[in-house]
């Protein structure tokens, strides 16, 4: 169950301690998971705002359009005077060329529409960083403006553009505009244009019946909350299954003209990651535009993605406002599946990845399918379910979500089989072994599919079977530059062995879900793994995220998801 310290009350939201010092528990997992735990103190000696950020949870950021303060560019004209003094040969002059226009790149990106700048292009850097918590106006020395920016001194990308109108007022209303764009485009892929229409009219009008209600009630049911008995005062219950048409990446970071932010929705229930030292100040107006707009029963800070670190920002989780259910039950394409959108990767589920999993289900009629890093057994669910495989093996090291997917089978009705590795048992808890081998009693002759608590690099140097259909869609394995060289062999040794067990003529999925490759860099690692081989390998399938999922037209090389789709025929 899951246990919050309820610390203060504030105009309908629920304010929590700093999250270092908040008691939260659930199924045996802490809270911030185990990762945190192990890297807290590391992560702290990084983090530079605390309190006096977390005061905008539940403040309003006011910004006022006639003192806004001006970032300026660094002026051109400077870098083109020290190049000149550095002239000395016709060879000097040519590379003094070269670096004008390395220099003046930032110009050029920002009419280029690329929302970035960088703390070394900025000539008041020193004189803004005197107080972090401010929107921006940017120009350049000529006075020229390129739009409003939020800032953060500490970071390498300083100030990102959240709008090209300095006259704007990034306020509650702002966010409104901004969400009800995003609910457009949404409404549009999950609803006919007539629900489209009902909804958007009826959605604006939702808070001043029943939220509006709710927050002027929202005092006394604390009262009675906090006087209740302690087994009682739990922040969560019991949901029923979500609606398929609310479930949705709503918004998108700069894909959605916010950048920074990202907001999933489950229905009644909203999570957001601010990546951004600007969007977790502005959590106050869009947390308003949220309940202004969808009406939710809870909004969730899951701000818990190492992104945050570039920032300078701390990790953690909170519910800010409502109740959270211990799990929610989600469909997708038909399928349900139990999800926790506390202790989950992501925010809960990856709705990218929606479309890949109806396409996968096309090539599974009676194929043997592995499924690895299979978190809930999303893609292998489906495949037994939908795409009528003959067999699937989910493989997943974390036994909580093994548990999860064994309730997902349960709910789709399917025949399954559980093994759990025996090393496995030494890092998770009793309980969760016993859950797990208390389901280990269908044989495989005559279950639809298998749940393994294993290592998916493990499973695959041992496996002695082969697939028809290999998925390999493991978490991002090169987070950071430094990771590059480490994280590319990692990649290689996944597709490599996988190959090993796949039938003629069979296919791998791989996923990649890091913003520091291009598309070619992927191509590169594909032909490597491949290299030793004698098979006839081709590309069937591309792709990246789902349509909910859009990409900002400039920063399109930086996207965070692609996959492809490989055939191998001997």
């Amino acid at each position: 169950m899951l246990k919050v310290h309820i610390i203060k009350k504030w105009k309908g939201f629920i304010k929590c301690q700093p999250f270092s010092s908040v008691i939260c528990e659930q199924k045996g997992k802490d809270y911030v998971g185990s990762s945190f735990e192990k890297n807290k103190d590391k992560f702290k000696k990084n983090t530079k705002f605390k309190e006096d950020l977390y005061k905008y949870h539940y403040e309003e950021y006011i910004d006022c359009v006639n003192s806004r303060p001006s970032l300026y560019l660094k002026d051109e004209e400077n870098y083109e005077h020290d190049n000149e003094d550095n002239v000395q040969t016709s060879n000097n002059n040519n590379n003094n060329n070269n670096n004008k226009k390395k220099k003046n790149t930032y110009d050029k990106r920002l009419k280029r529409n690329i929302p970035f700048i960088y703390s070394n292009e900025i000539q008041n850097l020193e004189e803004l960083k005197k107080n972090p918590f401010i929107l921006v106006n940017v120009k350049n020395m000529k006075n020229e403006s390129f739009g409003i920016a939020t800032f953060n001194p500490y970071s390498l990308i300083s100030a990102r553009i959240i709008s090209n109108n300095t006259l704007f007022s990034i306020n509650i209303n702002f966010f409104i505009e901004k969400i009800k764009n995003s609910l457009h485009w949404r409404y549009k892929l999950m609803t006919n244009q007539e629900e489209q229409e009902n909804d958007i009219h009826n959605s604006s009008h939702h808070i001043n019946n029943e939220k509006k209600n709710e927050l002027n009630n929202f005092h006394e049911e604390q009262n009675k909350i906090n006087n209740s008995k302690k087994e009682n005062n739990l922040h969560t219950y019991t949901y029923d299954a979500l609606n398929p048409k609310l479930c949705y990446r709503l918004i998108n970071s700069e894909g959605d003209n916010i950048p920074g932010l990202i907001i999933d929705r489950y229905d009644d229930f909203i999570s957001i990651q601010h990546i951004t030292l600007g969007c977790e100040m502005l959590a106050y107006n869009i947390n308003h535009a949220i309940l202004e707009l969808l009406n939710p029963k809870a909004i969730i800070f899951r701000n818990d993605i190492k992104d945050r670190l570039n920032e300078k920002l701390e990790i953690y989780k909170k519910v800010v406002f409502g109740k959270v259910p211990e799990q929610v039950r989600l469909i997708e394409n038909k399928c349900f599946f139990l999800i926790d959108l506390i202790n989950s990767p992501n925010t809960g589920w990856f709705f990218n990845r929606k479309e890949l999993r109806k396409l996968v289900c096309n090539y599974a009629n009676q194929k043997q399918v592995l499924d690895l890093f299979s978190y809930v057994g999303s893609f292998g669910i489906q495949c037994s379910k939908i795409g009528n495989a003959k067999y699937v093996v989910c493989v997943e090291k974390d036994s909580y979500f093994v548990e999860l997917a064994i309730k997902s089978a349960n709910m789709n009705n399917l025949k399954y089989n559980v093994k759990m590795n025996s090393s496995q048992k030494h890092h998770t808890n009793k309980q969760d072994i016993s859950n797990l081998e208390n389901n280990n009693s269908i044989d495989n002759t005559n279950c639809n599919i298998s749940f393994l608590c294993q290592d998916a690099l493990e499973f695959l140097k041992n496996c002695k079977q082969l697939f028809d259909i290999i998925i390999l869609d493991p978490p991002n394995l090169i987070p950071k530059s430094k990771f590059l060289e480490s994280g590319t062999k990692r990649y290689i040794d996944l597709i490599r062995l996988a190959q090993n067990c796949v039938t003629p003529s069979g296919l791998i999925l791989i996923t990649f879900t890091t913003k520091l490759c291009s598309y070619q860099d992927y191509i590169n690692i594909i032909n490597m793994s491949f290299s030793e081989t004698n098979k006839n390998v081709k590309i069937v399938g591309q792709g990246r995220g789902s349509p909910d999922h859009p990409i900002h037209l400039s920063l399109y090389v930086y996207a965070d998801f692609y996959w492809f789709l490989i055939q191998l025929d001997y």
